[in-house]
C-alpha cells in the first residue's frame, strides 16, 4: 500500500490519517506540536523530524490545516524534499487561489497536486463518511481516489484547480444561512414557550428537518460543551467565500450580515465557542 505522509493532527485530522493508518498504509507524520504525533506513534506511524523528511519519505502526501497561511508554509517547508511523481493532497478549507501556487511549488519539483477539502462532523472524520470536494487533474484521482474514499464518502470531482476549496466556501456559505435560521426559529419558539421536545418533533418532521437541525436544534436550546466547530472556524471560512464574492463581483449581502452576527456573537462567547451558541444570543 502507498505509504503517506500526513501533516494536521487537530480534531479532524487525527482520526482522519488514524482510519488510513488502520487501513494498512505506512504513514510518516509531522506536527508543529510534537505531542500530537505521540498517539499516532503509538499506533504505528512513524514520525518525522521535519517536513523535508515528511516529502522524501511519502509517495502520497495528505495535509488538513487550519488555513490559507498555513498551507502556504507547510508546503514551501516540504518543497526541497518533494520527490518526482509524489501526490500531494490538501484537504484544508483555504482561498481558492492557494490552488494555483501550491500547484506551481509541487510542479517545479515534478510532483502532482489536488485540493481536496472536506465537510462533516469528527464523528464523520471518524467514520470515514465525510464529504469531500476536490479540484484539479482528474486522472490523479486514480492514486487520490482509494485514499480519499477511505476518509470520505462521497468524493466528488468540482473542477479544475481550486474548484474544491470554492465548493467548500459555497457549502460553508449555505451552512451558516441554515446555522443563522435555526438559531432565530428556535428563539421564536422559546419566546412562544414551546417545549424542547415538541419542537424536535414538529420541525423535525417537515421539510426543514435533516441531520443539520436534528445535531444541533438540542443543543441550541439545551446548551452544549461542544467546540468541535466553532464559531472562530466558521467566521474564517466566510472571510474566505466574501473575499471571493467580492472579487468576482457577486453579491455577499448576505455574507456580510451573517459576518457581523457570528462577530457579535464572538464578541459576546469568545471564538472559541461552538456555533451552537447563535441560539442564545436573544438571552440577556
Amino acid at each position: 500500500m502507498e505509504t503517506i505522509g500526513w501533516v494536521g493532527l487537530g480534531n479532524m485530522g487525527f482520526p482522519m490519517a488514524k482510519r488510513l493508518l488502520d487501513s494498512g498504509h505506512p504513514m510518516w507524520a509531522w506536527a508543529r506540536n510534537p505531542q500530537q504525533t505521540l498517539a499516532l506513534k503509538r499506533l504505528g506511524a512513524h514520525v518525522a523530524t521535519d517536513l523535508i523528511e515528511l516529502a522524501q519519505r511519502a509517495r502520497v502526501v495528505v495535509t488538513m490545516l487550519r488555513d490559507t497561511a498555513d498551507v502556504e508554509e507547510v508546503y514551501e517547508g516540504m518543497r526541497i524534499g518533494m520527490q518526482p511523481g509524489t501526490l500531494f493532497m490538501d484537504m484544508t478549507t483555504a482561498a481558492p487561489a492557494v490552488a494555483r501556487r501550491t500547484r506551481a511549488v509541487t510542479a517545479q519539483r515534478e510532483a502532482f497536486f489536488l485540493d481536496a477539502p472536506v465537510t462533516g462532523s469528527v464523528s464523520a472524520a471518524t467514520e470515514g463518511s465525510l464529504t469531500c470536494f476536490v479540484g484539479g487533474e482528474p486522472s490523479l484521482l486514480e492514486t487520490g481516489g482509494p485514499i480519499l474514499a477511505k476518509l470520505a464518502n462521497p468524493v466528488i470531482h468540482c473542477g479544475r484547480d481550486g474548484a474544491g476549496y470554492l465548493m467548500k466556501l459555497v457549502n460553508q456559505t449555505v451552512l451558516a444561512g441554515m446555522f443563522l435560521g435555526l438559531a432565530d426559529g428556535l428563539a421564536l419558539a422559546r419566546h412562544d414557550a414551546f417545549p424542547p421536545d415538541v419542537v424536535l418533533q414538529a420541525v423535525g418532521s417537515g421539510p426543514a428537518g435533516g441531520a443539520l437541525f436534528q445535531t444541533y436544534a438540542l443543543r441550541m436550546m439545551a446548551g452544549s460543551d461542544d467546540r468541535s466547530f466553532t464559531l472562530g472556524l466558521l467566521r474564517k471560512d466566510l472571510r474566505l467565500a466574501r473575499a471571493e464574492a467580492h472579487e468576482n463581483g457577486v453579491s455577499c449581502a448576505m455574507l456580510d450580515l451573517m459576518l457581523e452576527r457570528l462577530g457579535t456573537a464572538a464578541e459576546r462567547y469568545g471564538p472559541h465557542a461552538g456555533v451552537h451558541v447563535l441560539g442564545r444570543m436573544d438571552l440577556p
